[in-house]
């Protein structure tokens, strides 16, 4: 089924790519709202959801629900401090390639999530 770009999911898709902070749902219909108040809560929703769907937008559940748009290969560390998620880029990914032929499979995704504490909360410590 073909995805339709509408004013409402270029608005959603245009906050996400020049949003760093993995934002719920909640902050994100909040940002919509200053963008485009006409957009509703229900919008974002169902939009988001067909994003996930699409493969365009990453869901990280940690409790509760962040997104992310980040295309790249990364990772993730959840910081139970501050209670927010920080993109972890590294050049030691697993191979998939490996894997794959180790295991005979075929990778289309991954997802590493990290908890822990982050370097700002790490700072505040000592």
């Amino acid at each position: 089924m073909k995805r339709r770009n509408t004013k409402q999911m270029n608005v959603i898709l245009d906050i996400m790519k020049n949003d760093r902070s993995h934002p719920t749902i909640q902050e994100l219909c909040e940002k919509v709202a200053t963008v485009d108040s006409s957009i509703g809560q229900a919008t974002v929703y169902r939009n988001v959801s067909k994003l996930c769907e699409a493969g365009i937008l990453t869901k990280i559940s940690v409790g509760i629900d962040h997104y992310d748009y980040i295309k790249t290969p990364h990772y993730h560390l959840y910081c139970y401090k501050c209670l927010k998620l920080y993109d972890v880029f590294d050049e030691s990914y697993f191979d998939k390639s490996l894997i794959e032929k180790k295991h005979n499979v075929k990778i289309d995704s991954s997802s590493v999530l990290f908890y822990g504490v982050c370097s700002n909360c790490l700072s505040d410590e000592k």
